[in-house]
């Protein structure tokens, strides 16, 4: 009899574990739907270490396209302009425009929500109950990383729609980075036309330019990564790319024979890590969202490629 109801219990407890990863998806999957489907306009902020950014975001889905426009509310000015998968940057004219900068799209990208339910193998995934966001209901979703190889998440999603509405990058408790919006409109039409509000006299470029297919022929080799991560482009001989869906992290090489200081250090979330490259003159250099523990693993596993 005892056996009976111990059988019967575990059952219930599988059930119910079951019952709770379906709503984790659910959430998940809504929150992926919501990024992509549903108008939305409002103001964030976002913060890597000393970096901080106070953004305008308008987003507009219509016959089935994305349309999207974010302004950069402090510092230099700055609009993004995305059309689906094409992302084009503008700046107001200037004697020496500065082109080489990183856009905190972050969790809020399609990348991000597209890639998270099927990082289950890598992270576990709970529900911490309600909150309030930017005056709106959301619901907490934890995202820890099954191995400290890499950072986990803390989520906060609308709860009406499953929108992103804060998230956190997180190492053992300690916040990296954050994004946050401080209010939002969601549901109501927007209007996005094709020119920049930044007037006529701006310099433009592509964020995301296409990239030299796996043609070329990689300069290094790394023979340690943190598992599920994979390589995802082939841009030049001398660097490459890699990613687990939600993290990434890029290598690179620099042929030279001066002896430069070997280097660790961190921003926020981005860690970056430059030795000495292994059997030849020059440096390797490894930068991304991982921590510096495994960082300094991938660094030391790269060897210049012979062929």
């Amino acid at each position: 009899m005892r056996a009976i109801q111990h059988i019967g219990v575990l059952a219930l407890c599988m059930m119910a574990a079951s019952s709770y990863a379906d709503e984790v998806s659910d959430w998940l999957e809504k929150m992926g739907s919501a990024l992509r489907e549903q108008n939305y306009e409002g103001t964030f902020t976002y913060m890597r270490g000393s970096q901080f950014e106070t953004i305008r975001v308008m987003h507009q889905f219509a016959d089935g396209s994305e349309y999207e426009r974010l302004l950069n509310l402090n510092g230099e000015p700055r609009e993004v302009n995305r059309h689906d998968d094409e992302v084009i940057c503008h700046h107001v004219n200037s004697p020496a425009p500065v082109f080489d900068h990183n856009v905190p799209l972050g969790p809020f990208s399609n990348a991000f929500n597209e890639n998270l339910i099927n990082s289950q193998a890598m992270y576990r995934f709970s529900l911490l109950g309600k909150d309030r966001i930017a005056d709106r209901s959301a619901v907490r979703l934890q995202v820890v990383p099954r191995f400290n190889d890499r950072f986990g998440y803390q989520l906060w999603l609308d709860e009406a729609t499953g929108l992103l509405l804060q998230s956190q990058l997180v190492q053992r408790n300690r916040v990296l980075e954050l994004f946050q919006f401080s209010n939002i409109t969601i549901g109501e039409t927007v209007e996005l036309e094709g020119n920049s509000s930044l007037g006529n006299d701006t310099v433009s470029h592509e964020l995301y330019p296409k990239l030299v297919g796996a043609s070329v022929k990689p300069g290094l080799s790394v023979s340690w990564l943190p598992d599920g991560f994979k390589q995802v482009i082939v841009q030049d001989s001398n660097s490459l790319h890699f990613t687990d869906g939600l993290a990434a992290f890029s290598i690179f090489i620099e042929h030279s024979n001066a002896s430069l200081p070997e280097m660790t250090t961190h921003r926020g979330g981005t860690t970056v890590i430059t030795r000495t490259l292994k059997g030849a003159a020059g440096q390797v250099t490894v930068v991304g969202e991982v921590p510096i523990k495994t960082a300094r693993k991938v660094v030391e596993s790269v060897e210049p490629m012979i062929y």
